[in-house]
């Protein structure tokens, strides 16, 4: 039996379901279900230069541009399609997202500088239990629409963090700290940089990693998320 024939079998008995819902089989070549892309609660940001995620990060890091793809609630489809991510070893899911959100940010003007793109690292424990960053799958994606490189190891992650679910922005920052550090500062020196996580909920963890990145002398500094809570 061929691979187009196998596919088609495996189908067969389990079924692909909509990544939002879980219920409905999405659309051809898609992993949201028609219903779920009508109602998909797509931010809008990427296109205004001053918007809320923009606002969050204001008199704590320069932010030339910053955006999230998804809105993210308690309950949505949005976190149903985090956790897919997060957990059920899913990388196609976000690649998806990433070209889908590239082809998105290569439309604006806002986003037309960008050299590198860096994800937010794991910590080396995490990433083994999960088998992949989700941030830098996500940030290759979006480079490959861009045609620019993804440095995976530009930012070195020094501590493994307690969970910083339930934490306010101050607990957060307080116990992230100088969680991070540029492994390669010469390579980074003068370069627009667009730095990916996979959600903002406080922006500790973005805060500092841009810090991190301030003190390599990097041009500028954007940021994108598969999503953002409400801000």
């Amino acid at each position: 039996m061929d691979d187009y024939w196998w596919k088609h079998f495996i189908d067969l008995l389990y079924p692909p379901l909509c990544a939002s819902c879980g219920l409905q089989r999405p659309l051809e070549r898609h992993i949201f279900c028609l219903d779920c892309l009508h109602e998909l609660p797509e931010t809008g940001y990427h296109q205004h230069a001053r918007n809320p995620f923009v606002i969050h990060f204001l008199g704590r890091v320069p932010v030339k541009a910053g955006a999230a793809f998804l809105f993210f609630s308690r309950g949505s489809g949005t976190q149903r399609l985090l956790h897919q991510i997060k957990y059920n070893n899913q990388p196609d899911l976000i690649k998806v997202i990433g070209h889908w959100y590239g082809k998105q940010l290569m439309d604006s003007p806002l986003w037309q500088e960008i050299e590198l793109i860096i994800p937010v690292p794991l910590h080396w424990k995490k990433q083994r239990q999960r088998g992949y960053n989700q941030s830098a799958v996500f940030g290759q994606a979006i480079g490959e629409v861009f045609g620019v490189p993804c440095h995976k190891n530009a930012l070195v992650r020094l501590t493994h963090d307690k969970s910083l679910t339930g934490m306010n922005r101050l607990e957060r920052v307080g116990t992230i700290g100088e969680s991070f550090a540029v492994a390669n500062a010469s390579a980074l020196k003068d370069k627009h940089i667009l730095l990916v996580d996979d959600v903002l909920t406080t922006g500790a963890t973005l805060e500092s990693c841009a810090h991190a990145l301030e003190k390599a002398s990097v041009a500028s500094i954007r940021m994108v998320t598969i999503a953002c809570g409400e801000l």
